[in-house]
């Protein structure tokens, strides 16, 4: 005896659903969008789809909320390390951002801790005790390469020079 052929209703998935919404609506206005439509969802799930619909956590690093900034850190960072810290929370302040002035502190003392961890980290030769800057230093640079590698670097430079000047 054969089955009786029963209407196919196609259902929506919920994930479907949210990305078929315009990305102007608010979370919210989706959920109740959804509602209207018997289908129940909460906001964490639309945030989630959206996400992974803008290609996941790197999108979501990436794209700047209405403020314009990325972060806090990016904000601090953004501005000259001369600004004082009242001046910053009061930018971010305009901006909608809640800082602290040790927090503003906090990630400049980071930044500069980053940036003399990354001088130190590059190889450059210390001075010789006792010897001027410029002499040292090329005594430096000498014992690292090799005595016969700095005298062909010099002669080049030697050259290069006498050929800007014209001689």
């Amino acid at each position: 005896m054969p089955r009786p052929k029963t209407s196919k209703k196609t259902t929506v998935s919920k994930s479907d659903f949210i990305r078929s919404q315009p990305a102007t609506l608010s979370a919210a206005e989706v959920v109740a969008k959804a509602k209207a439509e018997g289908i129940t969802l909460d906001r964490v799930l639309v945030y989630k789809v959206r996400i992974r619909a803008k290609g996941g956590a790197a999108a979501k690093k990436t794209s700047l909320p209405k403020n314009g900034v990325a972060s806090k850190a990016a904000f601090v960072r953004g501005l000259p390390a001369s600004t004082p810290a009242k001046e910053v929370v009061a930018k971010a302040k305009a901006l909608g951002l809640t800082l602290s002035v040790n927090y503003v502190y906090n990630i400049r003392g980071a930044a500069k801790t980053r940036r003399v961890a990354v001088r130190a980290g590059a190889g450059v030769p210390r001075p010789i005790a006792g010897a001027p800057g410029a002499e040292s230093l090329l005594k430096a640079v000498a014992a690292e390469v090799g005595l016969a590698k700095a005298i062909e670097i010099l002669a080049g430079e030697r050259a290069r020079v006498r050929a800007v000047l014209g001689r």
